[in-house]
């Protein structure tokens, strides 16, 4: 099965989201022109324009020919998966990484078995780039973390997931706090992600999936955090 969707796209497509969840746009709100909002956001206007289509699909966006892009006129545009709630919650570092153990390793399996040859190459792509923050201690090591395991996600074309991006982030986050404080982290970061990108390129789910619970499992236990 082929699947087109760029995850590129699909990232954008959140970062719009969050965008409105932190009312930035506001419903009814016009968003700015395409030349203007791709510039913000550091992408192309091809790719935005997919992100746009993407949440014209999912009603949080609609498009009127000649007057612009406007955020839908609803105050719970956001709220078919409770998004805002869950971010607005407070949650400590263990209900992050469980929530990750029950949904990254599934989605790690989704990924293997749908993601196109664009984005398996993007997934690979940040996870070379992710190596290279950590073996170089670069303060990036977190934004490539987050796009490492973001294109994973998006990779898996299910708006659940997708729309739980904002919370891996931060829980990724969260996590590299910690790493920073743990000179094992860094190592066992990357075998780990060695093993992901490995079981990723041979396109084998089952151990995509198995060495993604064993790569969260591990960070837990370096963390201390208990397991039940």
């Amino acid at each position: 099965m082929s699947y087109g969707s760029n995850a590129l796209s699909v990232q954008v497509a959140e970062k719009i989201t969050e965008m409105i969840s932190q009312r930035r746009f506001l419903p009814g709100g016009k968003l700015p022109n395409e030349l203007e909002l791709a510039e913000e956001l550091g992408v192309s206007r091809t790719t935005l324009r997919e992100a746009l289509r993407i949440l014209s699909t999912r009603g949080v966006l609609e498009v009127h020919r000649g007057r612009g892009t406007f955020v839908t006129r609803s105050e719970n545009i956001l709220d078919d998966f409770d998004v805002l709630k869950i971010q607005n919650t407070r949650v400590n570092t263990k209900d992050l990484y469980e929530m990750r153990l029950m949904f990254e390793p599934q989605a790690a399996y989704y990924a293997c078995k749908r993601a196109s040859s664009e984005e398996l190459a993007t997934i690979l792509q940040y996870g070379k780039m992710d190596e290279q923050m950590i073996v170089t201690n670069d303060p990036r090591w977190d934004e490539y973390e987050q796009k490492f395991h973001n294109s994973i996600a998006s990779a898996t074309h299910n708006q659940f997931i997708t729309s739980l991006l904002p919370i891996f982030n931060r829980a990724i986050h969260q996590g590299i706090i910690l790493a920073n404080q743990s000179p094992t982290v860094a190592n066992t970061t990357l075998y780990d992600h060695r093993n992901i990108m490995q079981y990723l390129r041979e396109r084998n789910a089952e151990g995509a999936k198995a060495a993604m619970h064993l790569h969260i499992i591990n960070t837990m236990r370096t963390f201390n955090i208990e397991l039940d």
